[in-house]
């Protein structure tokens, strides 16, 4: 199933937004998805209209005239008289080639349209979590960069204090400077970054939010279940939706080429018709006048059929055009599986290797830690300078942010293989949003 969420009334939470909710306003607000939804509508009619071509076609015609004839006939001579006529045809389609084609045609492009809906639809709702957690993610940067540029700084003034009196060189003060320097050009970096996400998010939910649920540290990090790419390619030849509109679009060039084959076929329709002529104030009377032979009931019922024979080589022309149009669609479609197939495999061994990353990093980040404080005893006796107590501080922050990174990039890669899968709906959403933390 698609993603669907749920679109009722919708108001900004007095507590923190979660990405179900951020989902939700997106789906009110966002423009686009409001086309897109239009679309859909619109290629449901589609299929209406084509199949009236293969349906009874009902007719009515009525007409009132004034007529003079001036004759030199004797029988006739001069008159005046007026005539009304009125007539009904009902029409029965019973071989039109073109029409059931045509009809094949726009069915398979009414598929092709929705699936491309739902894949428009899938690539927003993708939108609004990465420009969700593109928000935390920039809101720990400039949270660690700040932290960062406070303990360098308070290193700075004690290689300062230190230096005042004598126990350490110069050198090592500009060292310090240096880093808290660096620090402070990294956290104005996070602060434009922090305002950009924040920008794209509003742009994405059509309104201002300040305040989300964040991601805890300790998240589950399960493997893509099924584990194996093979299957995982197998479901996104299935359920992508790229590649269904792909194959609709192919499907509908196969039959597109078979109605304009209708060019060398005739056409046959079965009819009805029924109509009566009245003429009346006729000046001056004449009961032997022919033209009162003219009215009267008329009825008909029959078959007629249509045969264009030569059309200039224009019939033939069209039917190769077709033909070439199927084959590129055809092509396209398999091309379209190729590199879907290709991009769900990498994205499977992406979040496989996501889930492995994320573990290392937070060791590493662990490591990074015990390496400060060894760092900090070592300088406090004298065995360790400022240059390595400053580098295994700014360690401590890269970790940090590897760590933070990696898990923004896990979850983010674990929603994109869902939609390559073509499995991206709201129970996806709603698991991850059980992840966030409550504020």
């Amino acid at each position: 199933a698609m993603l669907s969420i749920s679109t009722a009334t919708i108001a900004l939470p007095a507590h923190a937004l979660d990405l179900l909710g951020a989902i939700q306003l997106a789906s009110v607000n966002d423009p686009n998805l409001a086309a897109v939804r239009a679309q859909r509508l619109a290629a449901g009619q589609s299929t209406i209209i084509a199949r009236s071509a293969l349906l009874p076609h009902l007719g009515a015609e009525a007409s009132y005239n004034k007529i003079n004839i001036n004759s030199q006939s004797a029988a006739l001579g001069k008159l005046d008289y007026k005539q009304t006529t009125w007539g009904a045809r009902l029409t029965q389609p019973i071989f039109h080639w073109d029409a059931w084609h045509q009809y094949k045609a726009i069915s398979a492009q009414r598929s092709q349209q929705e699936a491309e809906a739902d894949s428009r639809t899938q690539a927003l709702f993708l939108g609004v979590a990465n420009a969700y957690f593109d928000v935390l993610r920039a809101q720990d940067t400039l949270a660690l960069a700040q932290a960062q540029e406070k303990a360098l700084s308070h290193q700075r003034d004690k290689a300062e204090a230190q230096f005042k009196v004598g126990v350490i060189a110069r050198a090592d003060v500009m060292e310090a400077d240096a880093q808290r320097d660096t620090a402070t050009a990294e956290r104005l970096s996070a602060e434009i970054g922090l305002t950009h996400a924040k920008e794209t998010l509003n742009a994405a939910l059509a309104t201002e939010v300040d305040d989300l649920s964040p991601l805890p540290e300790n998240i589950p990090t399960p493997t893509p279940v099924p584990n194996d790419p093979k299957a995982w390619a197998e479901l996104a030849k299935q359920n992508n939706p790229s590649l269904t509109a792909a194959r609709f679009a192919a499907t509908a060039a196969a039959k597109a080429k078979e109605a304009q084959r209708a060019g060398f076929l005739p056409s046959i329709d079965a009819y009805a018709s029924t109509g009566d002529i009245r003429n009346t104030d006729i000046t001056p009377p004449n009961p032997n006048s022919p033209i009162n032979f003219n009215a009267g009931r008329q009825s008909a019922i029959g078959v007629e059929a249509r045969w264009e024979l030569f059309a200039g080589g224009r019939t033939l022309a069209l039917v190769k055009q077709a033909g070439y149009q199927a084959d590129a669609a055809r092509a396209a479609a398999m091309a379209q599986e190729h590199q879907i197939v290709t991009a769900t495999r990498t994205a499977f061994m992406t979040v496989k290797t996501d889930s492995q990353r994320l573990t290392a990093r937070q060791r590493a980040l662990r490591s990074a830690e015990l390496a400060r404080e060894a760092a900090q005893a070592g300088y406090s006796v004298g065995s360790r300078n400022i240059v390595e107590l400053l580098q295994a501080e700014t360690r401590v922050f890269a970790a940090s942010r590897d760590y933070a990174n990696a898990r923004y990039d896990y979850v983010m890669n674990s929603l994109r293989l869902k939609a390559l899968a073509g499995q991206l709906d709201e129970a996806t959403v709603a698991t991850v949003n059980g992840w966030l933390a409550a504020k």
